[in-house]
């Protein structure tokens, strides 16, 4: 069975065939009122300090944390209508449900906060959500289109990936800072036409596992480009080989993406910066995600078929290859949050089973687990939480 790689194509004007079948019902039938966060309290600069919370350190840490996934809104003709952000926190069986103009994204979790941004068709607004409090920072509307956007590990600066409105032209990658006292400046131009990419349909963001640098990854129809941006300074780094995809993870100098592949499996590969080598760590992995674990970071990934899918770990440099056991039916491997669509914040060395790979909106749904990557070892969710 070939997967259509649907969540990367998840956005405004490009959500693929493959993914109505999958989200459309949960889309339509989400049920619950739609949720305004108001201003919070406070300056500006709080937003700074939320977004400086630490991540989980333990399961134990995970009550109280945010999560969020964003799913598209369709009309009975199965057009795109606006896109809907479910919003919760781990531990709490309330879900908030943010409408979100057509054009939209979110990002996260940063600390306590989700990234939401809207374009209404005269500007583009950006929102970091304080999910446990109920409240929201504004970021300045901008005239040009954001469409995608993230928070830099301190906390102090928002990065926007903007087009012009009128031609829909690549603006580049710009910063901004979260309290509003500095002006923005763009920190990446336009990435150049490459006939051996055809059109640049998306451009999405990612950090490296140590917060150091950030990833931008831009893509065709299936090959993609990723240049690696440092916000301390330094040198941007470009990966730009056509038989290259969509992104799973950074680690240091080791970029992992899947393979030029327009489905699932897809071989998956580890490219070295400093010397160009490359390593194929699944010959056919299905969902797939790049952690750190008390053994060093890991590439976990789906293998096998629809009706046999287990989890393997390896390490980055193609050693340790280790099977982490049998999925149960109806879960699937929660990827990065540009694949998913959604996103859970969880301590090192665990990743999360869910239907359909993301955290289910009805909360009558108890199924989500974690496994343990060095072990194997399972616990459902709620266990995790009480």
């Amino acid at each position: 069975m070939v997967e259509a790689r649907w969540l990367r194509w998840f956005g405004p004007g490009a959500v693929a065939l493959g993914a109505l079948g999958l989200i459309a019902s949960t889309a339509l039938g989400a049920g619950s009122r739609p949720w305004s966060p108001g201003p919070c309290a406070g300056p500006p600069s709080g937003g700074i300090t939320a977004a400086q919370d630490p991540g989980a350190t333990a399961l134990s840490d995970l009550r109280g944390a945010p999560w969020f996934r964003l799913d598209p809104v369709l009309d009975g003709d199965g057009a795109l209508t606006g896109q809907r952000l479910a919003l919760g926190i781990e531990g709490d069986r309330t879900v908030r449900n943010l409408d979100l103009a057509a054009e939209a994204f979110a990002a996260g979790p940063f600390g306590r906060l989700v990234l939401a941004g809207s374009d209404d068709g005269r500007a583009s607004r950006v929102r970091a959500i304080d999910v446990a409090a109920g409240c929201a920072w504004a970021l300045p509307d901008e005239g040009s289109v954001v469409r995608r956007a993230t928070i830099d590990p301190t906390g102090e600066f928002a990065y926007e990936m903007r087009v012009d409105r009128a031609s829909r032209a690549d603006l580049g990658v710009w910063r901004r800072s979260m309290d509003g006292r500095m002006p923005p400046i763009q920190v990446l131009t336009p990435i150049p036409d490459d006939g051996r990419f055809g059109r640049t349909f998306s451009t999405e963001f990612a950090w490296d596992l140590a917060g150091d640098r950030l990833a931008v990854q831009s893509c065709g129809e299936a090959a993609c480009r990723t240049r690696l941006v440092s916000p301390r300074g330094g040198p941007t780094v470009m990966l730009d080989e056509p038989d290259l995809g969509l992104l799973v993870g950074v680690d240091g100098d080791q970029v992992v993406t899947y393979e030029a592949c327009r489905g699932l499996p897809c071989p998956i590969v580890s490219t070295d910066l400093a010397s160009g080598d490359r390593q194929v760590l699944a010959p056919a992995g299905g969902f797939a995600v790049v952690v750190a674990s008390p053994d060093g970071s890991r590439l976990i990934h789906e293998n096998g078929s629809a009706d046999a899918r287990s989890l393997r770990a390896i390490a980055l440099d193609g050693t340790g290859a280790t099977d982490l056991g049998r999925l149960p039916q109806g879960l699937r491997l929660e990827s990065s949050p540009v694949q998913a669509a959604a996103a859970t914040r969880l301590p090192d060395g665990w990743v999360l089973l869910a239907p359909d790979g993301r955290l289910p909106i009805d909360s009558a749904d108890d199924r989500p687990q974690l496994r343990h990557v060095p072990d194997g070892s399972t616990v459902t969710l709620d266990e995790a939480l009480r």
